[in-house]
């Protein structure tokens, strides 16, 4: 899953304050794909890959996607980059949260567990249906 976002430089959506816009503008997007993935391979996170961001014309394209706990692609990213993002992974509730990691510029992970309203599971029974949550 990877996202287009109108925007100038990559730098400006690597802010926390950018990072929660960002979540809030794709929450039902990112929540319908974080329950499919739950279902299809359990626990884990949506990875925002600020890093491989790329630009094109007055786009930016997003990588992002999802890593399972206990995965071959976790594997090879050499584990959850702490424990404490370890026991958010494990403590995470999947009908009501997401969880988010950025990874930085500068090299840092921020995670973020997120919720709303419109919890995983509706947000992917609505984009199976096609049509608008009530």
């Amino acid at each position: 899953m990877g996202l287009i976002l109108p925007a100038g430089r990559v730098q400006e959506l690597d802010k926390p304050e950018a990072h929660l816009a960002f979540i809030r503008s794709q929450w039902r997007d990112f929540a319908a794909f974080a329950w499919e993935k739950y279902l299809a391979q359990g626990r884990g996170a949506i990875v925002v890959d600020l890093r491989s961001a790329s630009k094109s014309g007055e786009s930016v394209h997003v990588p992002s996607y999802y890593v399972a706990d206990g995965s071959e692609q976790l594997a090879k990213r050499g584990g959850w980059p702490s424990e404490e993002i370890a026991g958010v992974i494990n403590d995470y509730d999947p009908d009501l949260d997401v969880v988010f990691l950025f990874l930085r510029l500068n090299k840092e992970v921020f995670y973020y567990n997120a919720s709303d309203d419109l919890t995983p599971p509706r947000a992917y029974e609505t984009r199976q249906k096609g049509r608008e949550p009530k």
